[in-house]
Formats: structure tokens, C-alpha cells, sequence
């Protein structure tokens, strides 16, 4: 029997760095492969394919997902019985389905079936429910394995309340959520959901799985990371409520989430019990602050063989029961913090709980037993500091996010002797490139929207200059087309020959300058690239314009040639002491290996990803490859105007 894990799960460390990759560990629970499908297959490798097929599919059929990253358009659904849906290969991080441009909230449903299984894919980036039960519509049995619901703003899984005029027919029954990752980059902002605000939930509407009127579900083997709320008040990881009953959760882990285990409402709903018959039981929590196991309105339930660590909560709830709960049981759970709160007039039980203020205390019992393992001193100190961890990869992403666009001190005085001949159009920045610059989702939103609000750290430059807004002082954000040298297919040749009449017309004061992809689509550097680019870059230091060199994005299938190409932009830029703004570089930083693959790459393995191009959050920045470029650029020309173009020693709001 697989018990609570606690030896390997001590010896872990994530293979992430918050944004950048999904959390791995070699402790996470590995999930049974499925059988091979049988009766109706479908094979789907786009999201008209894939909407087309859960429309069409036959009851016992299969959904086959090829490895793909599939920008989800609407919510769809399954409504035929024993369906399976689920990624070809098996290995759920390689088939997602994205919910960041979808029109609807919500973006998998089950409605009006039963046997229904999706397995082995990610869900992410959805504005409500990831994967949504509806069993107010007649859903039943339904199997969630080995999926990762990842960025899902109000419940990863959810399944409402029945009409209670019909809870006998429709309560959900036999269900199971097995083997999944729960995680989110961050804690929920209001920009997530508008319809969780100041004056509703402030922020804190989210939770991982919220099932009512359960019947017989069993939620095993699961992890749950940084299901946080905005205020940290956010609600449980598993939410049993609406007289749930015989439910089973059993050995899944919590890492620096708000609510693990939630038995029961508080504002009870509308039934007089919200958990009978339940077990939680050889579950790890670690570091939920607001709550870690609450029992609430139950009945005959038993929270069994659970360890809790929090120490140092400021709210003391590590396990709390509260109103009435009758028939509990509280038995051999290790707490290393506050006491059980019992804020119940219920006569329940109590036996064989472990508390300890300290860890250390807790170590020092010569009989310290949880899921009938013993635990080593290593094991547990390493367990105990990974949301600490945790928290600091994400606050080290967020960093270099922010800093984005330094310049060298070589660089600021080498562009002030360039910009001091300066007597063009003040605050026009030409736009030279190929198709990747010639779109409108580079570069024209900030020609109408405000991106110092996303400006988090002081360097000790202003936000935006003084008395103005960024989009009063630039100009040109829409320039495109060949007229303002930059177009689909275009060579460092021929932007060579178009930059002369943009400088001579437009007199921009900066440049962005990003040429290279389409020279390399044989898959190598032409002989004359360098030579193009120092052309460029010398023709707009002629004009007393201060270029601002890009490298390229990654290519799929091009990585030598990018790479070479970048040496020679890195190269010019430091010769010539111009600014360089290292896009490539932040790509692979937010998505390194080949995870930009898909997430800032498109599909087509090319061009940057489209989306909130506008939205400079760290999260976003990881999912939008325009937004990313948008933002290494304005962080850039912020600094060349407030070093190089005006003196920072002026007024400045």
C-alpha cells in the first residue's frame, strides 16, 4: 500500500524557476499509464480538430491529443457517455490546452454523460473553471488523471450544486480526481476574474477542486502548489460541501496554498450537513496559513494519519473544528504548530495526535511515526523549507523580469555623445525589422496604453517622464510597413536599403532595430549579415539616432543559426557601445530548454505568441511573446530616456 510518501518526498528539488517550467520532482506520484483505447479513435492535432471531435465522438470513444500547445478559442464539451479524452504520448506536459485567448470563462465541460475520463494533459490560463462537472446537467463518474490545471483563476475542477429538488437524481457519483498537479504562478489578482472584487470576494474566489453533493468520490495522489487568494484568504485546495458524502481523500500533498482540506461550509448553504461520512486521511500540508484541515457542519467524518506543518501561522487553524460535528474522528495526526482549534460544541473524537510547537520538538520524539514510516531529520527540514523556496524562485523571476532593459554605464556616455548632434523629431522611435516588428502587436500599445503601472521595482529612474504619459512622448508606435522599414520576409539586405528614407524623413530620435530571422531560414548566418547590420546600426549613429539593437526569438529547428546570429548582434552592440536589448535572452529565461516551444513561440515555431500583448506581468510575459518584447523594449527606451536623452536630476512626477 502507498502510504503517505514522507521518505522520498523530503529529498526533492524543483525543476523550476516559478514561470519557467511546470514543478517536477521525483516524489510526485506517478500515475498507472491507461490501457490502450478501444472502439471509436479520433486523433486530433489542432483546436478546430479538437472541438470538432468532442462534438462528434461516439459513446466509448477516445480523443487522441497530439503534443501540441492549443489555444483554446471557447469553452467545449463532452456529452456523449464513456468518453475518454486524452494527450497521445501520455505525458501530460506536453499536451495543453490554453484558455488565455478563449471568449468564454470556462473551458472543459461534462454535461449530461457518465464514464467520462480526461487524462494525461494541462489545462491553463482559464478565467473561472478549468474542468467543469456538471452535474446540475446529469454528470456522473467522471475520472480527471494525471492532468495539470495550471493559472485556473476560480476552481482548477469544479462540480456545482444540484437544484435540490433533484439532489437524489443528480448528485454526482463515483468520480475521481487522481494524480494531478494543481500550481499557480502567483496569488489571484483582480485583473484575473472581473467578477471577484473589492465588493464581492476581494480577490479571494479561488480554490483548486470545489465539488458539492459528492457521493463516493475518491481525490487521491494529488499536489496542490501556491493556490493562493489576493489577500492569502483564497478557499480550499479540496471543498467538500452541499451534504457531500463517503468521499476519500487520501495522500495528497499541499505546498504554500491558503485552505488545504475544507470538510464543510461556514455559511452552511443549503443543506443542513455539508460532509457526511467523509475521510481526509495521510495527507502532508504544508504552510497553509489560513487553514489546513477545517471540519464544519460534518457528520461520522474522520481526519485520520495527517501531518500539518505551519509553526508559525498567525491564524492558529492548522486543524480546526468549528460548529457542529458530530461522530468526528481525529486520530493519529502529526501537528507541528498550534493545537487542534476546536471552535464546536460537538462531542467528537480525539486520539494519538502529535503536537509539537518546533520542528525540533517534533524531532526529538523517539516514536515519530506518520503513514507508518519513520522520518529522518534531513528528510523533514528539507520538506519544511520548500515553500520558503518556492516563494523565493518565483520573487527572483519576478526580479529579472523587472530589470529588463539596463544599460552599461559605457553605453549611456558613448549614445549621450551620439544623441548631443540630436535635431530630428523628439520622441519618434523608427521601427526596423521584419514581419515579428512589422505587426501591430509590437510596439503600437504603447502608443495607448500605460506601462509604468507595471513597474514594481526602484532603480531609481522615474516611472514616466515628468507632467506625461510614455504615450504623449512617443511617436510612431503604428508606423508599419515598408514606408517605415519593417515587413514580413525581410533580410538584413533589404532593410539595409530601406532605413536611409526613414532617417532622412522621420528624423527618429531612437530606433529599434531586430533583423536575422528570415536571413537564417536556410539554417545558417549568410556571409554578408554582419556587414548588413553594422551598416544599419552605423547609418542611424550618422543621424545622431540611438539605436537599440533586439536580438532574435528562438526558431524551432534553427537553434545553431539563432545562435550565431545573436553573437553577432551581442558583437556589434558591444563594439559600438549601442543599446542592446537581449530578447532571446528573456525568452529562454522565463522558458528555458525548449518550453518557449508553444508558450512565447507560436505554433508555427517562428513568430512570437499574441494574446495580452499589452499586460506586463511576470505571467503573462511567460505566455505572450509580444507583450515580453514589448516590455524588454520599453524597459529599454526607458532608460535611454531618462540617461541618455534626458537629465534624470529633473523634475519628475
Amino acid at each position: 500500500m502507498y502510504s503517505h510518501r514522507l521518505a522520498p518526498i523530503f529529498v526533492l528539488l524543483l525543476a523550476t524557476t516559478s514561470f519557467a517550467a511546470v514543478p517536477d520532482a521525483p516524489w510526485f506520484p506517478k500515475a498507472p499509464p491507461l490501457p490502450a483505447p478501444t472502439g471509436q479513435v479520433i486523433h486530433v492535432k489542432s483546436v478546430e480538430q479538437l472541438a470538432a471531435a468532442c462534438r462528434d465522438v461516439k459513446p466509448g470513444g477516445t480523443i487522441m491529443i497530439a503534443d501540441g500547445h492549443y489555444r483554446m478559442t471557447r469553452y467545449i464539451e463532452i456529452t456523449a457517455d464513456d468518453v475518454t479524452v486524452r494527450g497521445a504520448s501520455g505525458d501530460r506536459n506536453k499536451v495543453v490546452l490554453d484558455g488565455a485567448t478563449s471568449r468564454h470563462g470556462e473551458l472543459l465541460g461534462i454535461t449530461g454523460c457518465a464514464g467520462v475520463t480526461v487524462a494525461d494533459l494541462t489545462v491553463q490560463n482559464v478565467k473561472w473553471n478549468g474542468i467543469k462537472i456538471n452535474s446540475d446537467r446529469g454528470a456522473q463518474r467522471v475520472t480527471i488523471h494525471n492532468c495539470v490545471l495550471h493559472n485556473v483563476w476560480q476552481r482548477g475542477v469544479k462540480a456545482p450544486a444540484v437544484p435540490k429538488d433533484k439532489v437524489a437524481q443528480l448528485s454526482p457519483r463515483d468520480c475521481r480526481v487522481q494524480y494531478c498537479l494543481f500550481y499557480n504562478d502567483r496569488p489571484k489578482a483582480f485583473a484575473d476574474d472581473e467578477t471577484d472584487t473589492a465588493k464581492s470576494f476581494n480577490g479571494n474566489y479561488i480554490g483548486g477542486i470545489d465539488v458539492k453533493n459528492t457521493v463516493d468520490w475518491r481525490i487521491t495522489d494529488n499536489v496542490f502548489i501556491g493556490i493562493q487568494g489576493r489577500t492569502r484568504e483564497g478557499r480550499g485546495c479540496i471543498y467538500i460541501s452541499e451534504n457531500g458524502r463517503g468521499c476519500v481523500i487520501e495522500r495528497n500533498t499541499f505546498i504554500d496554498c491558503d485552505i488545504a482540506i475544507a470538510l464543510g461550509n461556514p455559511t452552511l448553504g443549503n443543506a443542513p450537513l455539508q460532509a457526511v461520512d467523509c475521510v481526509a486521511r495521510d495527507n502532508l500540508i504544508l504552510q497553509c496559513p489560513e487553514t489546513g484541515i477545517l471540519a464544519c457542519y460534518t457528520k461520522d467524518c474522520q481526519i485520520i494519519g495527517n501531518t500539518v506543518h505551519d509553526p508559525q501561522s498567525p491564524r492558529r487553524r492548522l486543524i480546526w473544528v468549528q460548529k457542529s460535528n458530530d461522530g468526528l474522528e481525529l486520530a493519529n495526526n502529526l501537528i507541528i504548530g498550534a493545537p487542534v482549534l476546536v471552535t464546536s460544541d460537538s462531542t467528537f473524537t480525539q486520539r494519538n495526535n502529535a503536537v509539537h510547537k518546533t520542528l525540533d520538538a517534533a524531532l526529538k520524539s523517539p516514536n515519530l511515526n506518520v503513514g507508518q514510516q519513520r522520518l529522518t531529520d534531513a528528510q523533514v527540514r528539507d520538506a519544511v523549507a520548500l515553500p520558503k523556496r518556492l516563494r523565493a524562485e518565483r520573487d527572483q523571476t519576478a526580479q529579472v523580469v523587472q530589470r529588463v532593459g539596463d544599460q552599461t554605464d559605457a553605453c549611456v556616455k558613448a549614445m549621450r555623445k551620439v544623441h548631443a548632434g540630436f535635431d530630428g523629431q523628439a520622441g519618434y522611435v523608427a521601427q526596423f525589422g521584419d514581419s515579428i516588428t512589422h505587426s501591430l502587436a509590437f510596439w503600437s500599445p504603447i502608443g495607448w496604453d500605460e506601462p509604468d503601472h507595471y513597474i514594481t521595482h526602484d532603480d531609481g529612474l522615474p516611472k514616466k517622464p515628468a507632467k506625461m504619459r510614455w504615450r504623449d512622448y512617443v511617436k510612431g508606435t503604428r508606423d508599419k510597413g515598408p514606408k517605415h522599414a519593417n515587413y514580413s520576409g525581410w533580410t538584413a539586405r533589404q532593410l539595409l536599403g530601406a532605413v536611409d528614407a526613414v532617417l532622412s524623413r522621420d528624423k527618429p530620435e531612437v530606433a529599434i532595430i531586430m533583423i536575422g530571422t528570415n536571413d537564417i531560414s536556410s539554417g545558417r548566418v549568410p556571409n554578408d549579415y554582419r556587414k548588413n547590420l553594422e551598416q544599419i546600426v552605423d547609418k542611424c549613429l550618422k543621424a545622431h539616432c540611438v539605436p537599440m539593437l533586439n536580438t532574435i526569438p528562438p526558431r524551432r529547428g534553427r537553434d545553431a543559426a539563432v545562435n550565431d546570429v545573436n553573437k553577432i548582434v551581442r558583437a556589434v552592440a558591444a563594439e559600438r557601445n549601442v543599446p542592446l536589448v537581449d530578447y532571446h535572452a528573456a525568452c529562454l529565461s522565463l522558458r528555458p530548454g525548449d518550453t518557449w516551444d508553444g508558450t512565447v513561440i507560436s505554433r508555427d515555431g517562428v513568430h512570437p505568441t499574441g494574446g495580452k500583448s499589452n499586460v506586463y506581468t511576470a505571467e503573462n510575459l511567460a505566455d505572450c511573446g509580444y507583450a515580453l518584447r514589448n516590455w524588454c523594449n520599453f524597459m529599454a527606451l526607458r532608460q535611454v530616456y531618462f540617461r541618455v536623452l534626458n537629465d534624470v536630476s529633473e523634475s519628475h512626477e
